[in-house]
């Protein structure tokens, strides 16, 4: 192409005016007004193109680039949504083998037949319905309301017990699905906390009871019983955790675990109310983290008060250190599960 065609385009017509303005004034007479931008060896235009050249890939524009920049956001919430979705399923296949496991343990121990609900309601009478009538009717015990101070200390006591008691066990009821089902096995002391909490839930009624026969009217503490329950099943987890182990550890031991448990009944105040004990030894007692569960439900059924924040945050954190050693060495103990049982 002739320097002097006119068939050159007006756009690059219009590109030489914008690079011709910056050439010194000396100079521009020397440049004809259609001479190619590409060719002048101007500082100024050198810097445009490698600018130009930085914001382009493999011949790509740069309005191609800024689409695909602001296209990353967009794959940003799709991989966030994809990671909640995987997220979701996981906690409904996880609620699926919990279902499974602690139905299984239920039928197990109430059968299939039509008086498992009859047995579900009066098997904590026939645990310590006796010992409560006893002390609530014969015995001429000093205090407020004796025998609805004792029951609140064996409701959350009873289902501790028997969550240690379940999962000292629950890995070697579980031998044939262990060595036959792939499942989260991390579930198998959850479940064992779950089987008991039905039982848990029926001895309520015998707080109903002993508050009746009291005359205890009900106040609004009763607000706080859902969190005191909640508190009351995270120990109880976290002591399902450890018996696991504990009971594949120390197979001959077991009886011995379980009087240990038992042993925490009574060094804590659970015949007595905190407030009844001996002045010196209650900064011990305390150190017993069924300390403050049997207090909580000590103040909201017998007492109409709210409980104070230690006797829910001292279990709380007990539990919460078991379950970071409990947990972690469960997790590397799962896998010999099919060596062991």
């Amino acid at each position: 192409m002739r320097l002097d065609d006119s068939t050159v385009d007006a756009p690059a017509e219009a590109e030489v005016v914008c690079v011709h303005d910056e050439i010194p004034h000396s100079q521009k007479s020397r440049v004809p007004a259609t001479f190619p931008a590409r060719i002048i060896a101007d500082s100024s235009a050198k810097r445009t193109l490698a600018a130009e050249s930085t914001t382009t890939r493999n011949g790509d524009t740069l309005e191609i680039v800024q689409r695909e920049a602001a296209a990353k956001p967009r794959s940003s919430s799709v991989r966030l949504r994809a990671a909640f979705r995987d997220g979701a399923r996981s906690l409904v296949r996880w609620g699926e083998v919990l279902r499974g496991l602690t139905e299984a343990d239920l039928r197990f121990r109430y059968g299939r037949g039509p008086g498992r609900f009859a047995r579900w309601l009066l098997e904590p009478f026939a645990l310590v319905g006796v010992y409560l009538v006893l002390v609530t009717l014969v015995l001429d015990r000093p205090g407020t309301a004796p025998g609805l101070s004792l029951a609140a200390a064996i409701v959350p006591f009873q289902v501790v017990i028997l969550t240690v008691a379940n999962a000292m066990e629950a890995v070697e009821v579980r031998r044939p699905i262990i060595l036959n089902m792939v499942f989260e096995r991390k579930l198998i002391p959850i479940s064992s906390a779950l089987t008991e909490s039905a039982s848990f839930s029926a001895s309520f009624l015998l707080v109903i009871v002993m508050m009746a026969l009291y005359g205890i009217v009900p106040t609004t503490a009763l607000v706080w019983l859902p969190i005191v329950v909640l508190v009351t099943l995270y120990v109880a987890i976290a002591a399902a955790y450890a018996a696991s182990l504990l009971g594949l550890w120390l197979r001959e031991f077991k009886p011995f675990l379980l009087s240990f448990v038992r042993m925490l009944f009574f060094l804590a105040p659970g015949l007595v109310p905190l407030s009844e004990t001996r002045s010196d030894i209650r900064a011990l007692l305390r150190l017993n983290p069924m300390t403050g569960l049997f207090e909580s439900y000590r103040d909201v059924f017998l007492y109409g008060r709210t409980p104070a924040a230690w006797h829910l945050l001292y279990p709380f954190a007990i539990a919460s250190l078991i379950l970071l050693v409990s947990v972690s060495l469960y997790s590397s103990e799962q896998r010999h599960f099919a060596k062991v049982v």
